[in-house]
């Protein structure tokens, strides 16, 4: 059986914003399996990491913009 060394994923999430504008967030991470470490565990960790990271730039289109300047993404 082939021994697994990294497990990947990768998130993408599509928010709707004013004036039929789209922005899609996208988020994934690498992480490696080490000795000891169950497969499922290892993608549960990523898909943490991803998903908080989804969260954190979803944050920056929480507060309404009054400035003319544009939100970004980081």
């Amino acid at each position: 059986m082939a021994k697994i060394k990294e497990v990947s994923v990768e998130v993408a999430y599509l928010k709707s914003l004013p004036n039929y504008e789209n922005v899609r967030l996208t988020a994934g991470a690498v992480v490696n399996v080490e000795e000891g470490d169950k497969t499922q565990d290892v993608y549960g960790r990523a898909w943490d990491m991803a998903g908080r990271e989804i969260e954190n730039q979803l944050e920056l289109f929480k507060t309404e913009d009054k400035g003319k300047a544009k939100k970004g993404l980081k």
